[in-house]
């Protein structure tokens, strides 16, 4: 049957009309897809941005152990260059790690066992080849559906965590064996002023006066190295518990040398040790005048200690750009190699006895090492059995 034009004219505005509809309806449609495509955009931005703000490196794979996303401090804590990171495959970036770690089998021991247990979680430490410590945590991706969609790998940096742990077990290692040092040291002392006091007590009035002032004399040097090991033992306290202010000044280290010198020398003449100072012009350096007085007095103490009647002890400094180094030479009794190496390590440390039977824990020269590296300085000794010791110290001279 033949449709009149009405008719026609009446569809085709029909057609018009549902052609306009679906057209606003695409439109907005396309509208939503774009304004969905942009919130979809915006959230993979706020995502990132968070995935490059942690404190932590991540890295996805899927099922198959291939790479879906790692952030930014991922690359940073395996130092992985831009171009190996960015490789799609995956496997330049496994063979810069595998060169990474200190321990490669153990790295792959893990992997593997991940691969036959795809769904269990693991965490364990891996050092890398500079030293780093990384904690690494391995987790399943589950989705809500509970189908597992790969693996998740989390790494954070403990490196200065373990060591600081390191440093608390080395110091109260430390401490044990500094108080066991301690005690035995002040036992002996005290037993000896126990004695002299208990007979003066009770022959005071029968003794002659010389033999009273002979035990008070006695008395009173035991009283002065044991005052002199408790003074060693707060500032070794002090140390370790960060106590002692660090300050810096300008000042003339000969005329320091000279003044320790002055001091020591009386207890030097009882010996009939000669104490030589080699030179006499200003010499300036930006130091802690206190403790380098402390290092000064204990090295000389030291080298009196161990130096026979009759021997000669010389302190020097001299400018070594950008050092200054300080030196304090003995011609005393010397000392093997094997001792060496034990001084300034406080838990080899022991008693020791000088040529005229003095006594001492060692702590001196801990502490020496201590001032001087607070100066970010060394301190290093040469000896040999019987001809003797040197001691030198560098100060980095910033005047």
């Amino acid at each position: 049957m033949t449709k009149t034009n009405d008719e026609l004219l009446t569809e085709l505005e029909d057609l018009k009309q549902k052609y306009t509809a679906l057209e606003e309806k695409h439109k907005e449609e396309i509208n939503i897809y774009k304004k969905n495509e942009e919130d979809l955009r915006l959230r993979l931005l706020f995502l990132e941005g968070i995935a490059n703000s942690v404190i932590d490196g991540y890295l996805v794979v899927n099922p198959y152990g291939q790479k879906i996303l790692q952030n930014q401090r991922t690359i940073d804590l395996w130092k992985i260059p831009q171009n190996v990171a960015e490789d799609p495959s995956g496997l330049k970036q496994v063979e810069h790690v595998m060169k990474m770690v200190v321990n490669p089998q153990q790295f792959v021991a893990e992997i593997d066992y991940l691969r036959e247990h795809p769904n269990d979680k693991t965490r364990d430490e891996i050092e890398l080849v500079d030293g780093t410590i990384l904690d690494r945590y391995s987790s399943p991706v589950i989705g809500l559906d509970g189908k597992n969609y790969g693996r998740i790998w989390t790494f954070h940096d403990v490196t200065e965590r373990k060591k600081a742990e390191t440093q608390l077990i080395q110091l109260n290692t430390d401490k044990e064996r500094f108080i066991s040092i301690l005690a035995h040291d002040l036992k002996n002392p005290f037993s000896s002023l126990l004695g002299f006091s208990e007979l003066l007590l009770n022959n005071l009035e029968k003794y002659p006066i010389q033999k009273t002032k002979t035990m008070v004399e006695a008395m009173h040097n035991i009283a002065n190295k044991t005052y002199k090991l408790l003074e060693d033992t707060l500032l070794w306290a002090n140390l370790k518990s960060k106590n002692i202010l660090f300050n810096r000044s300008i000042f003339d280290i000969n005329e320091i040398i000279s003044e320790v010198a002055d001091l020591l020398e009386p207890v030097a003449k009882l010996k009939n040790i000669s104490i030589e100072h080699k030179s006499d012009d200003k010499l300036p350096i930006n130091a802690d005048i206190y403790m380098i007085k402390a290092i000064i007095r204990n090295l000389v103490s030291n080298a009196i200690k161990f130096t026979r009647e009759g021997g000669k002890i010389e302190i020097s400094a001299i400018q070594n750009t950008p050092n200054i180094i300080i030196e304090v030479t003995d011609n005393g009794v010397g000392m093997p190699p094997e001792v060496i190496d034990k001084l300034f390590n406080i838990s080899l440390i022991k008693s020791t006895i000088g040529t005229a039977h003095e006594t001492g824990t060692g702590l001196g020269l801990m502490l020496c090492k201590e001032f001087v590296e607070n100066h970010d300085g060394e301190i290093w000794i040469n000896s040999k059995i019987d001809i003797g010791t040197t001691v030198r110290f560098t100060i980095p001279n910033q005047v």
